[in-house]
């Protein structure tokens, strides 16, 4: 799917006024002079069911003063271009459990998720691309972050697949769907009972939006994050 720069460059317009959402409140990520820089816009989601609170740091500097929870999204923030080593932290302890080097390229627009159980956290970094929907239309992607999930269909609407078979750390391209309240679904791919809905979920016309398979389909004794949907909007 290509780029439209008109959606991408709007976005590289308001994601400096963007705050982080659930009260998050960020610390400048990085100082510099006046002169222009080369940007890449980062958003990141805590998707690790076992997981502790998380410190985000980058480049051996924390970026949050309040911890990453599991189910939190960071809305995009500015990081400066090229190699950039995020790791993550337990909450106010110096232990990295999760690291990370990533090229980032100007004016691009990323997600960071954290992902899998404990034992084996690590990260999944998806470049965001998507064209300007059409006037009544929505745009949706699906990613699928449940770390003892089978492969998953995805539907939109009663009966209608809009993803299937997708596997543990696969995320598709953004699709476009009329803007409507749909029930939201997750099967077993090829199954028709349903593992997980949510019933009133209302797509809005011109906006943008993730949907994440997140949590234990099996529970482990004293864990309490089953297998459920969330919906962000990116745009």
């Amino acid at each position: 799917m290509k780029v439209n720069n008109s959606v991408m460059n709007k976005l590289a317009g308001i994601l400096s006024f963007m705050v982080v959402l659930l009260g998050m409140t960020s610390c400048m990520e990085d100082e510099g002079d006046m002169e222009p820089i080369s940007v890449a816009y980062v958003s990141i989601f805590h998707a690790s069911p076992d997981a502790p609170d998380l410190d985000v740091v980058l480049d051996d500097q924390p970026i949050f003063n309040e911890p990453l929870e599991y189910t939190d999204f960071a809305n995009y923030r500015q990081f400066y271009t090229g190699e950039r080593e995020l790791a993550f932290n337990a909450y106010n302890a110096s232990n990295v459990l999760a690291d990370t080097t990533f090229d980032f390229q100007e004016n691009k627009v990323y997600s960071v998720f954290v992902i899998n159980d404990l034992a084996d956290l690590s990260t999944l970094i998806v470049e965001d691309k998507a064209d300007t929907p059409e006037s009544g239309k929505a745009l949706v992607r699906f990613v699928q972050l449940s770390p003892d999930a089978p492969a998953l269909d995805f539907s939109v609407g009663e009966d209608s697949l809009l993803f299937t078979n997708q596997e543990f750390k696969q995320a598709t391209d953004f699709t476009e769907v009329d803007a409507d309240t749909y029930a939201l679904a997750l099967k077993t791919a090829g199954e028709d009972d349903t593992l997980v809905s949510v019933p009133d979920a209302e797509l809005i016309s011109g906006r943008i939006y993730t949907v994440i398979a997140r949590g234990f389909t099996n529970t482990p004794a004293g864990n309490t994050n089953g297998l459920s949907i969330q919906i962000i909007q990116n745009q």
